[in-house]
């Protein structure tokens, strides 16, 4: 019989894995880009087998992403019975505001993050990868939180998309800030951006 700690051993062995095979996709894209990079030159940085490479992390394009899932995970239990799109919108912003916030907390996640979201600026088939992922993610829990809500889809889909655009919006600035040598907080920004399209919008 296995004992309780054995599958959180496993959990954070494949979580040290996927982060170091993010490190050396991150490290061979800014040296080689995304098109001079194959998947062997990965794994053999990373100090694993492509096998593994292609369980834990799939494409090329998708080894960089592994931080990806904590937002993810993070909304996929929020929303009450009778919600209404407002509600869930705050919810939204709520949750994304307090990961942003954790990420701004942990120096060595928010140096990875950094560097994935500047790769994204220059490199079209990573900025594919990442929106690929989002819509595969919202096809996962909107059904999910609509159900739990007893809202249509498009209601959750209407938030999600919102609050989806003023995250990767504060992402975006936040690479282009550090660009022009400007340090920002990411929850400073989340929240500039907030009120920038509600303006835009006339809200």
């Amino acid at each position: 019989m296995s004992t309780p700690a054995a599958p959180g051993l496993r959990d954070r062995r494949r979580r040290e894995t996927s982060l170091e095979i993010c490190a050396a996709a991150l490290d061979l894209f800014e040296e080689k880009g995304v098109a001079g990079t194959t998947v062997d030159e990965i794994a053999a940085r990373a100090g694993v087998s492509p096998r593994t490479f292609f369980r834990l992390a799939g494409t090329k394009e998708d080894a960089v992403f592994i931080d990806d899932g904590r937002f993810v995970t993070a909304i996929s239990d929020i929303g009450r019975p009778g919600d209404d799109i407002a509600a869930l919108t705050a919810a939204l912003r709520a949750v994304f505001a307090r990961e942003l916030e954790d990420l701004d907390a942990d120096p060595l996640a928010r140096e990875r993050y950094l560097r994935v979201r500047r790769l994204i600026g220059h490199e079209p088939s990573l900025l594919g990868a990442a929106i690929r992922r989002e819509f595969t993610a919202s096809d996962r829990f909107v059904p999910e939180i609509a159900e739990r809500i007893g809202r249509p889809d498009s209601d959750v889909r209407a938030a999600a998309g919102l609050t989806g655009l003023e995250m990767r919006t504060a992402l975006d600035e936040w690479a282009r800030c550090y660009d022009r040598g400007e340090t920002r907080s990411l929850v400073d920004l989340h929240r500039e951006v907030q009120q920038l399209l509600a303006r835009a919008s006339g809200a």
